[in-house]
């Protein structure tokens, strides 16, 4: 599979920077290779002050002839003279680099002369540059940025101009709960660490927590402007979550207000596939991210995994000294209050059982000692099914900790991973008991399924991808920030 992208006509730059000059508040314009003194004259139309670098001087003097003060030139070698104007230069400027009969690798040694992920970049690249010469740049550009987004012209003399344009300044606002039950009375909620925590870890967002249960409690109404688009933001994603029983939930009005200032509205669905129906708060989202299933039953609707804090659920080699561990809440779910009873009798295996969760109100480990329940264990179990199947954070908490999964047969846990290869299923407890057995006895094989179900969560599912994909669907990403691809698949 190839990408052609289908180059625009020249006449077409000039407005796409003007807008790209706009949306990004650039500040000054740099010019290398000043030549073509017609369109050293468009950019400073653009009302921007504009800085021309050129080698020859023949070329500078002429050129300066023609500008007179409107233009700032210096004659010098184009990477050398970058890097010395470097410290001078607005964070947010454009770089118009030329060619001017030089090759294509000299001007891919400038881009490298631009501070790393700033400003906005275009190489024109004379017609004799060819497919090399614009494979070149094209290399030299991804090196440079890989989150900057490129857009290909075609020069008036048979040329070519690359445009490529910065990721839009992000910031997310959490609108969430302090506490993972009442107020007060419970642990604090694990959204901070499966939610917060890692946006943080990505760099990719500014962000600031707004905690309604908190609002609430203290009888002060949730503030419009802690919860509305920043000035300094281009894009701002506000996550909520919804506590389905609570009188201290955000309002539908709330949050179109807040719609209202530009914001992006992404609910986060614990437990969905089980809650009550909130119709007015699903057409309200721009995304409905739903962490239990991967149907697409609620509009805007984006099934996928829980994000697990590395820090925590990583696997730093600590003895397995656990043979079969079973960790999660049994109040509530009569599955697992089955297997337990059953579970606590069994002679064929020795299954060390936890009563809590990351989410447990009475939170009787912190989240660091529950994680480590993982890291000991050679294998540990995962039961998803109560009224309905779920798509369990337990799933890939455990993979990520390095222990073997075993877990009931469930449609969406397949979805993500391999059985028999990235984890083991069991059809019933007779199954569940047989299987565990067998693989403590074969250790070699437990510890190659379990490796491999860990390299699985830490390259495809882990707390990166989340936020990238989900930021991306907000318009966060360069590509959507700035219109998306103009090219096609060939």
């Amino acid at each position: 599979m190839s990408l052609f992208v289908a180059p625009l006509a020249t006449a077409e730059l000039l407005p796409q920077l003007a807008k790209a000059i706009a949306a990004l508040q650039i500040e000054g314009v740099v010019q290398t290779g000043c030549g073509d003194v017609a369109f050293t004259r468009q950019l400073a139309a653009l009302g921007l002050p504009v800085t021309a670098i050129d080698a020859r001087p023949g070329v500078v003097a002429a050129a300066q002839a023609r500008h007179g003060s409107d233009v700032q030139y210096v004659q010098g070698l184009p990477a050398r003279a970058l890097a010395d104007l470097r410290a001078q230069l607005p964070e947010r400027t454009l770089y118009v680099l030329g060619s001017c009969g030089l090759p294509a690798t000299t001007v891919g040694d400038e881009i490298f002369q631009v501070p790393r992920g700033q400003g906005a970049i275009v190489v024109q690249l004379d017609a004799d540059a060819g497919v090399a010469g614009y494979a070149d740049v094209q290399d030299a550009l991804l090196r440079w940025s890989p989150d900057h987004h490129v857009e290909t012209y075609c020069t008036a003399d048979g040329g070519t101009a690359l445009l490529a344009l910065p990721r839009p300044r992000v910031h997310v606002t959490f609108l969430i709960e302090k506490f993972t039950h009442e107020y007060g009375t419970s642990g604090p909620s694990i959204n901070l660490d499966n939610l917060v925590a890692t946006l943080d870890q990505t760099g990719l967002a500014s962000w600031n927590v707004v905690h309604y249960d908190e609002c609430f409690h203290e009888g002060r109404p949730i503030p419009l402007g802690a919860i509305s688009k920043p000035a300094t933001a281009d894009v701002h994603v506000l996550v909520c979550t919804l506590h389905y029983h609570s009188r201290a939930n955000p309002t539908v009005s709330l949050l179109q207000q807040a719609k209202a200032t530009g914001s992006r509205i992404v609910f986060v669905w614990l437990d969905k596939k089980i809650s009550r129906h909130t119709p007015d708060y699903y057409r309200t989202a721009d995304v409905n991210v739903v962490l239990d299933g991967n149907d697409f039953e609620l509009p805007n609707s984006w099934p996928i995994f829980t994000p697990k804090n590395p820090i925590w659920f990583c696997d730093p080699g600590l003895p397995r000294d656990i043979d079969v561990s079973l960790v999660g809440e049994v109040r509530y779910l009569s599955q697992r209050k089955a297997m337990v009873d059953r579970l606590q009798h069994e002679t064929a295996i020795a299954v060390q059982m936890f009563c809590t969760s990351a989410a447990d109100t009475q939170r009787a480990l912190t989240v660091a000692e529950y994680a480590q329940l993982y890291q000991r264990s050679r294998i540990s179990l995962a039961m998803t099914k109560d009224s309905v199947r779920q798509l369990k954070g337990r799933v890939f908490e455990v993979l990520h900790c390095g222990a073997m999964l075993l877990c009931d047969k469930n449609h969406h846990v397949s979805h993500y991973l391999r059985p028999g290869v990235e984890y083991v299923t069991y059809d019933d407890y007779d199954d569940l008991v047989g299987k565990a057995r067998y693989y403590l006895d074969h250790e070699d094989e437990r510890r190659a399924i379990a490796r491999a179900g860990h390299a699985r969560v830490k390259s495809h599912y882990n707390h990166e991808i989340f936020w990238k994909s989900l930021l991306a669907r907000c318009g966060a990403s360069a590509a959507a920030f700035h219109g998306g691809s103009r090219g096609k698949e060939a």
